[in-house]
């Protein structure tokens, strides 16, 4: 049996806490646009597991 490697430890916000067992947390970054060279705000969701 493989062993699962160890998860990245992401820092953001709940977004949602209304499913049973799950939560959206919302994971934002800033990045530079590539030809206007303004930043831009990106937004990635997870669902989390939370007893």
């Amino acid at each position: 049996m493989e062993t699962r490697n160890l998860r990245k430890e992401r820092i953001g916000v709940v977004r949602s806490n209304k499913m049973d067992k799950s939560i959206v947390v919302a994971e934002v970054k800033k990045q530079k646009h590539p030809m206007y060279g303004k930043f831009v705000l990106k937004t990635k969701k997870y669902v989390a597991h939370d007893e």
